[in-house]
């Protein structure tokens, strides 16, 4: 599940729970102040690759490791392009590219060339327009696919890494990614090279470089002579200050290329049992059947089938996080309403006004105490009811459809 995923429950919870325990014109304060903190983190959530928040990235190497990795944007440019090629043959060092789509159509034998010099190809879309982190499903697999088809078809590779443009992320993203088998790279060190003085730039790049840092700069925009100079200017300076080069591959750990064979795999949809009564000739007008079949047909089903679980986890003793979050939670009931009761019968009994106080006041830290619950326990609750949803669920398909066609679930 994404910090997405995961913020959305927590938020839903919270905001559930908070209307329901405050009234009136505080009630619409609350639910306008955790409304805006949300929107915020979806804001910086978009904006900030290296939050995770709707997918996994990787931003930069393990700190031990002195190497550095050059990664280039946008291109390939028909001038500056090989030029820059040849201050890195120069040099020795492997970098990595994530050209345009369009680009890569345009200019087929420049990315042959980049490939053949031992550089890394990613995806960066087709068309890296503004609104690209606006499409949804069809739209955005359409952008990757077309983006996959133009490297292949220049260098025979399909590549496994994609950048985003411009670091954008959004909800869908992280479906598109898994059906084309891409796994997202960002940067650390982002001197916003374009149209920018090549001295300022460097003093940017030098200024932010650590170990395992990744620099993002792009490869168009500059003539051959400027590029040249600042990638020489870059590179000299980098390793007078101890640091080497690496290519993106010995950075992440992770094979920049994909095989034809997991290609093919993803290609092939997973078999869904809903789908063999129909496979099978065998149709029924019973609802309850319909409705499975229709369960069976969603991505969460295909991972309840595809990964069984159990009830294991409810026998084992919870973590001390979810107990005391729990605990949190129910002190906030016994804080709230039984207090204001109490205090008013006191208040009453005692002849003390100033007791009717205590009341509200218990009232208002209740909810600051069923918050703090809440993010104490939330994370272990998603899990406990994402368990019980996936068994549940994995029974009942497994009950309704196998009473039509008497065979089990395949796995």
């Amino acid at each position: 599940m994404s910090r997405f995923q995961t913020t959305a429950i927590l938020f839903l919870i919270t905001i559930i729970g908070a209307g329901g325990a405050l009234d009136g014109f505080l009630r619409w304060i609350v639910l306008g102040i955790l409304l805006f903190f949300y929107l915020f983190l979806l804001i910086l959530g978009v904006s900030v690759l290296k939050l995770n928040f709707f997918v996994q990235s990787f931003c930069r190497g393990e700190a031990a490791t002195k190497g550095i990795v050059l990664s280039f944007d946008d291109g390939p440019d028909p001038s500056a392009t090989p030029a820059l090629l040849q201050v890195l043959r120069r040099h020795q060092i492997k970098a990595a590219f994530f050209p345009i789509g369009t680009n890569v159509k345009q200019y087929p034998d420049i990315i042959k060339q980049i490939d053949q010099e031992g550089h890394v190809l990613g995806n960066h879309t087709f068309r890296h327009v503004w609104w690209t982190n606006f499409l949804v499903s069809r739209a955005l697999d359409g952008e990757l696919e077309m983006a996959q088809e133009a490297i292949v078809d220049a260098c025979g590779k399909i590549p496994a890494y994609f950048r985003p443009p411009m670091g954008l992320t959004n909800p869908h993203l992280r479906g598109s990614l898994k059906k084309h088998g891409l796994s997202v790279v960002g940067w650390d060190v982002r001197p916003f090279d374009t149209g920018t003085d090549a001295e300022r730039v460097a003093k940017k790049v030098l200024k932010k470089i650590r170990p395992g840092s990744i620099i993002l700069l792009h490869d168009k925009g500059r003539t051959p002579s400027e590029l040249v100079r600042l990638i020489e200017g870059l590179v000299t300076e980098i390793k007078a200050r101890g640091y080497g080069f690496c290519g993106l591959e010995e950075l992440t750990g992770k094979r920049a290329y994909q095989t034809r064979e997991e290609a093919r795999a993803r290609e092939r949809p997973a078999e869904n049992p809903g789908w063999r009564p129909y496979a099978e000739g065998k149709q029924t007008r019973n609802p309850l059947y319909l409705l499975a079949q229709k369960l069976a047909s969603t991505g969460y089903a295909r991972r309840a089938i595809k990964e069984p679980v159990t009830l294991d986890a409810f026998r084992t003793r919870p973590s001390a996080r979810f107990l005391w979050g729990v605990s949190f939670v129910l002190l906030s009931y016994v804080l709230g309403w039984p207090m204001v009761a109490l205090f008013s019968i006191m208040a009453a009994y005692f002849r003390n006004p100033a007791l009717l106080m205590i009341g509200p006041a218990c009232y208002g830290v209740s909810h600051l105490v069923f918050l703090f619950g809440m993010y104490l326990a939330g994370r272990d609750c998603i899990k406990y009811v994402d368990i019980l949803s996936r068994w549940g669920l994995r029974r009942l398909l497994e009950k309704v459809l196998n009473l039509e066609s008497g065979k089990t679930l395949k796995e």
